[in-house]
Order: C-alpha cells, then sequence, then structure tokens
C-alpha cells in the first residue's frame, strides 16, 4: 500500500493539469433542489452545483493529493464532509440527515488510509468531548476537585493523541497523509519532532503542498 501511495503521488505531480481532473459523482439520499459545494484546502470555493433527484456531479484541478471538503447547504454549512484524494473518479455517499457521519468515498487509496487515521482521531475527540461535559457538571455543582481531575485528564488525552499523530507520521514517510497530519496538527507538535518528521519524509512528499507547509512551521 506504501509504495502503490508514493508511486500515485509522483506520477501525479508530473502530469499536467489537465490530466488531473478531480471528478466526484455524488448521491446523498432524501436530498432534493439542494445546493452542493466543493472547497479546497485553502478554503477556496472551486465548484458547486445542485441536487437533482439525490444525485450531482463536481469537479476540481489539483496537481496533487489535497484534503478537499464537500458542504450541503452553503459554503459555510456545518454539514460537511473533508476528505484527502489523488485526483481520480470519485464515488461520493451520504444521507441528508448525518451527511458526515454517513458520508463514504470510493475509488481512493489516499482516502482509504485517511479515513482510518481520520477515525482514530475522532475517537481522541469523542473521548475529549465527554471529559468536557462531566466537567461543565462539576463546574454546576461547585466540585472543584472533580473539574481538576478531568483537566489533568484532558491534557494527558491530547498529549496522547499527538504523540499518536507522530509516531504515525515517522513510520509512514511515503505517505502524502503523514505531510498532511504534520502540517494540519502542527501547532500541537514540538519543533524538535516537526523537523524531524520532515526529514524522514520522502523527497518527493517534501515537495508536496503538506510538506512545504510543514517545513515552513518550524
Amino acid at each position: 500500500m506504501k509504495k502503490f501511495i508514493i508511486i500515485i503521488f509522483i506520477v501525479l505531480c508530473s502530469c499536467s493539469e489537465k490530466d488531473n481532473n478531480l471528478l466526484i459523482s455524488g448521491e446523498v439520499k432524501d436530498l432534493k433542489n439542494t445546493s452542493i459545494y466543493l472547497i479546497d484546502t485553502n478554503d477556496k470555493l472551486v465548484d458547486s452545483t445542485v441536487v437533482t433527484n439525490e444525485k450531482f456531479y463536481l469537479r476540481a484541478h489539483a496537481n496533487e493529493p489535497l484534503e478537499f471538503t464537500i458542504a450541503m447547504g452553503s459554503k459555510n454549512s456545518e454539514n460537511r464532509y473533508s476528505f484527502i484524494s489523488e485526483p481520480t473518479q470519485l464515488i461520493f455517499t451520504s444521507s441528508k440527515d448525518k451527511f458526515e457521519y454517513n458520508g463514504k468515498i470510493k475509488n481512493s487509496l489516499i482516502h482509504t488510509e485517511f479515513e482510518k487515521i481520520k477515525n482514530q482521531l475522532t475517537s481522541f475527540d469523542e473521548k475529549d468531548l465527554e471529559m468536557l461535559k462531566q466537567q461543565i457538571e462539576a463546574t454546576v455543582n461547585k466540585n472543584q476537585v472533580k473539574y481538576d481531575s478531568l483537566d489533568d485528564q484532558r491534557l494527558k488525552l491530547s498529549q496522547k493523541k499527538t504523540l499518536f499523530i507522530v509516531n504515525y507520521c515517522l513510520n509512514n514517510k511515503t505517505n502524502i497523509v503523514s505531510a498532511y497530519l504534520a502540517s494540519k496538527y502542527n501547532e500541537k507538535i514540538s519543533n524538535s519532532y516537526k523537523e524531524k518528521i520532515y526529514r524522514n519524509l520522502h523527497p518527493g512528499i517534501k515537495e508536496s503542498f503538506y510538506g512545504t507547509e510543514l517545513k515552513s512551521s518550524f
């Protein structure tokens, strides 16, 4: 899988923009006559359309794997699904209700890897959210001891999440997802680890958009 991903990246970077079209064929259950937006990694709107009979088509140009977001209803809608993919022909499926939760991307090797990591990071976030709720209850009940204990647990959980990201990046130097994660979470990662991750990346990944973003952060 690692070899396939790095080969995909190198081939894409050597191709012309015209050959790198990202085509998305989408279907959203129970959704009709609603606008759908495609937003790039810089939060720029690159395409939009109206869903007809639950189906839609979007397209964009990308010279390398990048993160995109599909938003339902408006560009700034909370109903949004993010993915990172090599330019290819993708299939996106979801439902009007639970648009993000039920969202799925098919036909992308890079997104398949990204989704595995995303699910694990989500589990950290869900645990943190649960402890935050408990902290709010502790505040209402004026239980400072419990509040402080939960605060300490949340800090340790955050550190554990960051360590997970760092270890993944160091152990997957040929994967563009590593550069993406290190760039996205750069404020959580120390400069020494960011530099170590960057120096460990495959040369082609270093020259990518996310590799360049990572380098500029330390």
